[in-house]
Order: structure tokens, then sequence, then C-alpha cells
């Protein structure tokens, strides 16, 4: 299991939970990027500032990392995040991160938003969708930190679609948002028991490889 794998577990929950909260406070919505001052500005009249990731094509079926955007109206200072994120992949050795396109079969923009995310110490990620594709920025804002957490619903729901979407450890996964948000929780044998910040508790049941049996009793195909 690759690097990039392992990251993804360890913060894909928590960054997960992030997103939430930026939906929690939009709803629907449109949004439109000012490059000129970075900053996100949805139609409820909130906004915040942001820093461009990269963009995902839908021709070519790739990530093209900020960075290494040659032909871009980007302004340089949108684009500090993305290359402390080419600096970090290099002393961590991991490829994604510093090469400067990646087939999306490979890794998508949501892979790399939901390590991003940490790494940065940004609130959220965002997508914007564009013709063609769409660019994936990270937004920064206090009032999105305040934000609720997951309640039992929210966590499951995004981590029963976490499981679908990407080849990972579940286990793992579910072990690193607990533990890094500070919840108490128990490991015996296969099972894993925790208590959220909301009050409420989970159990989910694994086999030996940490893929995800049953949430709460119930069976996950």
């Amino acid at each position: 299991m690759g690097k990039f794998t392992l990251y993804l577990e360890q913060y894909a929950l928590i960054s997960l939970e992030k997103r939430m909260k930026l939906t929690t406070m939009i709803g629907e919505h449109t949004s439109e990027l000012d490059l000129d001052s970075g900053t996100i500005i949805f139609n409820n009249g909130l906004a915040f500032p942001f820093q461009v990731l990269g963009t995902e094509s839908d021709n070519t079926l790739s990530w093209l990392w900020g960075w290494a955007e040659e032909q871009t109206e980007i302004p340089g200072d949108l684009l500090a995040s993305s290359l402390l994120l080419k600096d970090w992949g290099k002393r961590e050795g991991i490829e994604e991160f510093i090469t400067p396109s990646v087939d999306i079969n490979k890794a998508d923009g949501h892979a790399f938003s939901l390590i991003s995310t940490e790494i940065i110490h940004a609130s959220c990620y965002y997508r914007s969708p564009y013709e063609g594709g769409a660019v994936f920025i990270l937004i920064f804002g206090r009032d999105i930190d305040r934000q609720p957490p997951f309640d039992l619903d929210g966590l499951t729901r995004e981590f029963l679609d976490l499981t679908l979407q990407y080849e990972l450890n579940h286990r793992s996964a579910l072990v690193s948002y607990l533990r890094g948000n500070n919840l108490p929780f128990t490991e015996k044998g296969p099972f894993v028991s925790g208590k959220l910040a909301t009050g409420e508790t989970l159990t989910a049941e694994f086999d030996e490889m940490g893929h995800l049996k049953t949430m709460d009793g119930k069976t996950v195909s």
C-alpha cells in the first residue's frame, strides 16, 4: 500500500467532516471565484479566502496541480498552498504530489483535496465546476470551523460513501477519524466502538482485511 493511500486513510473522514460544515452553511447555492481578491463568494452573502489546489479535466480524465499550470490566469499568491504541498510531497516521497498531471483513475481531485485539507490546515475544500472540468480549492474561515461536527447519521453516510469510492483500509480510516478528533473509542477483535462529539455511539465491524462488514449491527453491502 502506497503512502498516498495511507494519508487518505488518515485524513479522509476528518476532511469530509470539514466539508460537511461548509455544506451546512451554504446549502443549495451558487458561487463565484474572485481571483483578484482571492475570495469565493456564495449567493447567500458568505465569502471566504481560498487557495487553488488544481484542476480536473473531463476531456483528458486527469488531475493537474495548480503549481503545474503553464497557461493560467491564477495569481501566484493563490498557488502558495499547492507549492507547499509539492514541497511536502517531496519530503514524504509521495509521487502523486510531485507529478504535474495524474490520471484521475489513480488519484482524483477529491482524494488530493481530502489529504491537502489537513496538510495545509484549511477549513475545508470545495469543488467548483466549469465547462470541461472543475477546479478544486482550499477554503479558510473561522465561521466554518465553528460549525457542529458529524452526528451519527452524517458520519455513517460519509463513511459508507468513502468505502465505496476508494480502495483503502476502512478500519484505519474510522480509527484515524476518532483518534484525530480525540474521541473515545475501543477496539475489540473485529469491532471498533466510539463515542461521537454529539454523545451518540457507533459500533463498526470489520473483516481481517480491514473492510467494513457492519455498522451498528446492519450489514454493509
